[in-house]
Formats: C-alpha cells, sequence, structure tokens
C-alpha cells in the first residue's frame, strides 16, 4: 500500500447493543479525527431489526465519509459464545458495508490496537482512552465506543505504515 497522500481510516467497534465509528486522517505523520460517535441501537425491536438498524446506520457513515480503508475491531472470544457469534453477524454486515464500495476491509485484535495505542497489549481501557485522546488532539472523552473504533483506525494506520517502511527497504 504505497501512499503518497495520506489515507483515511474509518475504525468500527462492533456491537449489537452499541456500536462505535471513528474517522481518523493521517497525512504527513500527523494524525487528525475527522468524524466520530457512538450509536445505541433500540432494545425493544427484534434481533432482525437490530441488524437491520446497524447496516443502515453504517453503511450511511461509509456512504458519507468514503474511507480508504475500514478498520474493525476483532472479536474478543467471550466466555458467551452466543454473544461472540452476534458481533460476528454485526462484524459481518460492517465488513459488508465496505467491500460492497470497493473499500479494503480489514480486522485488528484487541492486543494489535492496546500494543500499537500504549504500546502494550495488556493496557487497560482508560490508558487506550487516554492515549487516543492524546494522539488525536481530543480535549473530551468521545466515548467508550468511538474510542475503541478510532483506536482500531490508528492501529491499522500504524502497521500500514510499518508495512510501507519495510517494503521500502
Amino acid at each position: 500500500m504505497k501512499r503518497q497522500r495520506g489515507i483515511t481510516v474509518l475504525g468500527a467497534d462492533p456491537g449489537l447493543n452499541n456500536f462505535g465509528y471513528g474517522l481518523v486522517r493521517e497525512n504527513l505523520n500527523t494524525l487528525q479525527a475527522l468524524r466520530y460517535g457512538q450509536f445505541s441501537v433500540p432494545k425493544n425491536i427484534s434481533f432482525e431489526d437490530k441488524l437491520a438498524f446497524i447496516g443502515r446506520r453504517f453503511t450511511s457513515i461509509v456512504e458519507e465519509t468514503k474511507p480508504d480503508f475500514i478498520a474493525i475491531e476483532k472479536i474478543y472470544v467471550a466466555k458467551n459464545t452466543q454473544i461472540a457469534l452476534t458481533i460476528g453477524l454485526v462484524s459481518g454486515i460492517m465488513v459488508y458495508s465496505g467491500i460492497e464500495r470497493g473499500i479494503r476491509v480489514r480486522f485488528v485484535s484487541p492486543a494489535e490496537i492496546k500494543k500499537a495505542i500504549t504500546g502494550g497489549g495488556q493496557a487497560l481501557k482508560q490508558q487506550v482512552c487516554y492515549m487516543v485522546q492524546k494522539l488525536l488532539c481530543l480535549d473530551v472523552n468521545p466515548g467508550e465506543h468511538a474510542v475503541d473504533a478510532l483506536a482500531a483506525a490508528i492501529s491499522f494506520i500504524s502497521a500500514s505504515k510499518f508495512q510501507d517502511m519495510v517494503r521500502g527497504l
């Protein structure tokens, strides 16, 4: 992925009841949060309607922001397999929203995100939040799910820059 200009990455934190997104642009070694937020999915609707709600919202974000890449936080294998399967379905909807529009999608694990953001794969959520705010010069906490999405985008950018350096050797 050779870059002549900066890249824009849409990070996503998938969840059935809440999901976050964060659009980060990297240009000349500077990171900028262009847009971010989180959605609470209505609790009183059916499972299928929740998936449709997520699909519509995320697709509209992809269409409005037109990112170069989408970075989705990889499913954390929870003790509850039903939750893991549900998050897998939500992730699949997000992947489809990207590939349907010709956007490359990558998954990043929580450990990869923590390592890229804080330097350690075992960092606490508060440490990740603090570093995301510092790296993006944000005055306020964007919210738990938006922070996770922004962190996914930043970690993707970090990994892609490293790959570019290796290719240049």
